[in-house]
């Protein structure tokens, strides 16, 4: 599996929401809350989407990279 940008966290959620025929279906086989789908498919807080995702198989990497031009 390769990276990919957390831009696409939401398509990934919405695409496994389908799969398992919904958030509450995804929630039962993940055993995870539904509300914490629920926000991560409306774009929401940060701390639902990551747990969605790693329920999925995937971890959460964040970087702090320089402005361009304030790297001194």
């Amino acid at each position: 599996m390769s990276e990919r940008p957390i831009s696409d966290a939401q398509s990934i959620v919405s695409d496994a929401v389908e799969l398992a025929g919904g958030q509450h279906a995804l929630a039962r086989e993940l055993r995870i809350s539904q509300s914490d789908i629920s926000q991560a498919v409306n774009n929401g807080r940060t701390d639902s989407r990551n747990r969605v995702l790693n329920a999925l198989g995937y971890v959460v990497v964040e970087t702090i990279r320089p402005m361009k031009g304030q790297n001194r």
